[in-house]
Formats: C-alpha cells, sequence, structure tokens
C-alpha cells in the first residue's frame, strides 16, 4: 500500500479530500472503474440524445387523467368531465388543460399492461423489462443479483461524455419503510453503473445538490487547489506510471475533477440561481422543481433522468396511490402539480429545441380501477389496463397506440407489455434493445425481451 502522509508539500486532510471526491455516492475509485468500464453502443436507432421520466409513483387514474370514458356509468367514469386535445378526437380529463396543449406532439399508450399487482414488482417490470422473480416482500429488499434498471444499462452502453454519472434519480429512491426497492438502481451490473441520487428537497429555496462536495458557488480557485492536489499525488507515486492501470487512474482523477469543476455542472445543480420566474412556472413544490431540477442535468449531460414523485408530497402523503380520497386527491394535490411541470418541461425543450432530442416519458408501475370504492372514494391498483405517455426524442407525436375497452379495464386492441415499454426507450436513445450485455460476473443478458412500439417509432 502506497503511503503519502510523509510528504510536508500536502495536507493530510487535503489528501482525504481530494482522493474521496465523490458523486451521488461514487467515489473517486467509482469514477474510474466507469470511465475504464463504459463501451459505445450502436446510434443506428433512435436520435435522442437523453431521456426524462417523469415517475407518477402509486399509479395514476387513467380514467381521471389520460383515458376518460365519458359514457359509462357514473361508477366508473368518476366525477371530472373531458376536455378536447390538441389532437381531434383525443380528449383528456379536464384536470389536464396544460397537458391536453401538447397531444399532438405526444404518443399515448393506452394500453399497457402486466399482472403484478403490487408497487414493487410492477415498478421493477417497468425499470428493468423483466418480471421479478421473487415475492412481495423480496422486492422491498435490493440486492446485485437484480436486473438492472434501464439508465444503469445506458450507463454502461452508452454513457455520453458528461461530467456527470449518465444515470441520474431525482430526488429519491422510492422505498417503503426501511425497505430499498429493487431495480432502480444497477443491481448485477455492479456499483459504479449505480444512479446520482440528488438527495435533498429541490424545492428549498437556496437547493444544490447533496452529494456533490463542491457546491455550486465554490470559488474556481478551490477547484484549482484540488487539481494541484491530484497532480502531487501523481508526481509523487511514481511507481504507478510502471503500472498498466496508470493511466485509468490518471483518466478518473480527471473525471472526478471535471465533475466538480464543470460550469454545466455547477450550473445545473444551483436552483437557487434560477429566476423566481422560471422556478414558479414549474411550480412551487417538490415534483415541479425536481423536474426543474432534472431537465438540468440533461443539459449538464446526465443521458437518463428518471424524477420520482415522492409520497410525501401534497397533504394526503399516498403520491398516486389512491384507495381512498381519489378525486380530491386528483384534484387538489397530484394532477395540477404533475399538468404544471409538464407543461414547463415542454415548454423550455420545444423553445430551446430541445424536444427533438430530448425523449419525454411519463409512466407509473399501474393504473386504477375503473370500480370507484363506494366507502371511500377510493380505486384500487390496476395493472390490466393504464397510459404512459411519449413525446420528443423522434417519437412519432399525434397519435394513440392502443386502445382501451368502454371501461379503461383492459386493452380492446394492441397490449402493450413493460419489456415493450423498455425496449421503446432503448432504441430512442440509440441502443439496440435486443443487444446482450454482461453483469458484473460475466452472465450475459439481454436488455430487453420487448420490441419498440412501432407506430411511434415511425
Amino acid at each position: 500500500m502506497l503511503h503519502f502522509w510523509n510528504h510536508r508539500s500536502l495536507d493530510r486532510r487535503e489528501l482525504i479530500r481530494a482522493g474521496g471526491l465523490s458523486v451521488g455516492g461514487l467515489s473517486l475509485s467509482g469514477l474510474i472503474s466507469r470511465t475504464a468500464g463504459a463501451s459505445s453502443a450502436s446510434r443506428s436507432f433512435g436520435k435522442a440524445k437523453n431521456c426524462i421520466l417523469l415517475y407518477l409513483s402509486g399509479g395514476p387514474a387513467q380514467l381521471d387523467t389520460f383515458d376518460p370514458k365519458p359514457d359509462a356509468p357514473a361508477d366508473i367514469r368518476g366525477e371530472f368531465s373531458t376536455i378536447p386535445t390538441s389532437l381531434p378526437g383525443v380528449r383528456f380529463s379536464e384536470l389536464l388543460p396544460n397537458a391536453s396543449k401538447w397531444m399532438h406532439k405526444s404518443a399515448l399508450v393506452r394500453t399497457m399492461c402486466h399482472d403484478h399487482n403490487d408497487h414493487g414488482r410492477g415498478s421493477y417490470w417497468m425499470f428493468t423489462g423483466y418480471q421479478y422473480p421473487g415475492s412481495v416482500p423480496d422486492v422491498e429488499k435490493m440486492s446485485r443479483s437484480d436486473m438492472p434498471h434501464m439508465g444503469s444499462c445506458v450507463a454502461k452502453l452508452a454513457p455520453g461524455t458528461g461530467p456527470l454519472p449518465p444515470f441520474a434519480l431525482v430526488p429519491h429512491r422510492m422505498d417503503v419503510s426501511s425497505g430499498r426497492r429493487a431495480g432502480q438502481f444497477a443491481g448485477a451490473l455492479g456499483p459504479r453503473f449505480d444512479p446520482l441520487l440528488t438527495g435533498g428537497n429541490p424545492n428549498d429555496d437556496d437547493f444544490k445538490l447533496d452529494h456533490i462536495p463542491l457546491i455550486a458557488n465554490q470559488p474556481t480557485d478551490v477547484v484549482k487547489r484540488r487539481l494541484s492536489l491530484v497532480d502531487q499525488l501523481n508526481s509523487q507515486a511514481d511507481s504507478l506510471n510502471e503500472l498498466a492501470m496508470s493511466r485509468t487512474i490518471r483518466e478518473g482523477q480527471a473525471k472526478a475533477v471535471s465533475v466538480i469543476s464543470s460550469e454545466a455542472v455547477r450550473k445545473a445543480i444551483d436552483l437557487s440561481a434560477v429566476s423566481k420566474g422560471d422556478r414558479e412556472r414549474y411550480g412551487r413544490n417538490l415534483f415541479g422543481q425536481s423536474v426543474l431540477l432534472g431537465s438540468r442535468l440533461l443539459d449538464a449531460g446526465v443521458r437518463l433522468v428518471q424524477c420520482n414523485w415522492q409520497r410525501r408530497q401534497g397533504k394526503n402523503g399516498f403520491a398516486w396511490d389512491t384507495h381512498w380520497n381519489n378525486f380530491s386527491a386528483h384534484k387538489e394535490d397530484l394532477v395540477p402539480p404533475f399538468d404544471q411541470a409538464f407543461h414547463a418541461l415542454m415548454t423550455d425543450l420545444e423553445k430551446t429545441g430541445k424536444l427533438e432530442e430530448t425523449l419525454v416519458v411519463v409512466a407509473a408501475e399501474f393504473g386504477r380501477s375503473p370500480k370507484i370504492t363506494r366507502s371511500n372514494g377510493g380505486r384500487e391498483h390496476w395493472p390490466d389496463c393504464y397510459t404512459v405517455l411519449f413525446a420528443g426524442g423522434g417519437i412519432k407525436g399525434g397519435q394513440v397506440h392502443g386502445q382501451s375497452d368502454k371501461i379503461a379495464a383492459l386493452p380492446a386492441t394492441l397490449p402493450t407489455s413493460p419489456a415493450d415499454f423498455t425496449a421503446t426507450i432503448y432504441h430512442c436513445l440509440g441502443i439496440d434493445p435486443h443487444a446482450e450485455s454482461h453483469d458484473q460476473g460475466g452472465r450475459p443478458f439481454a436488455l430487453s425481451k420487448g420490441n419498440p412500439i412501432a407506430s411511434l417509432i415511425g
């Protein structure tokens, strides 16, 4: 083991800090491994440079959002009326006046379906494209035998050139009690492809990323000082230059420093520097500011950002899991903040010319039951038929793929699986969804066993 503490030119605490540069829990060694292990994927498929996934944890009611049934009986259709969208013949719930303006540039899939009726296994299927092989309790325990989240596969196969990790979760994982829900990390690919976790509350006035040691407004000379420390480490470890790993280590150090010194990163992570008006356009709430932060991370080079709706937002505290108070929750706590954030994101992407290179996805683990639970005004878990939305990133907008039946209970045409969902995202990001990758033990696996939704990608 090499020791440098006897060199008077370096302060021991500064050495520890310089050697421990980290991003989202990824150590410097993790960044080195990422640099060494990443390979390029084919870019012969879709044209999206990046993807932002708005994940509505808990499961929105399809009848009260994107697939209303105004002619259904009252105990099915619910309390809300419908409004036209920018695509003639397609109607949304009255709660989505902003999203309705983007239907001509969006593609709805109204026939997503699977057979896992619990949040953990449903989310695992949507994130990985694979069914969870274990039980409901087991899925709340992440392990390195899990299939990787598609963001981790992107991080391995097509990481891009940005200074930040290619995959980020904003602001937190979706967990239950003390459990760590499977499918959200790199699983069997190993920790070097785990996501950046931004942490904190992006709605705070002075929000900056929790896990970057040099925060956005850190003086540039501090960054330069750490660069100098890294150079000293290299110059005083002559024996390292004789090792095959020497170049990789230097590249990894440079990567770590580029993270903390990049102007794009410094700008992206500092929401306190965003104008009051721009922050308000996304909604001054946890989800709205998470979407704003997610969009800025894309600008800083992250390839796939997942913005999670957290349970603690809103007075009910159950996210979209509306077993009771479905209608008041959708009207007051859920749909309006989503509608506002989605509209702001789409507006900014179009205004800056980035919509065609940014895949926008709105999804959840399942929908809600057509039948209203009379005793408490709720809707139950419903994986049998629900809606996801795609826009931008080469998606052929202005269409609906598949039709649900008269009460949005089952697909009437074109049932679509979570494997097809992940395959479509891979394709749009330029990755062959049927390509073979290998876990950290060298075992092969196909990225997806589904097929890209042909009508969406033209």
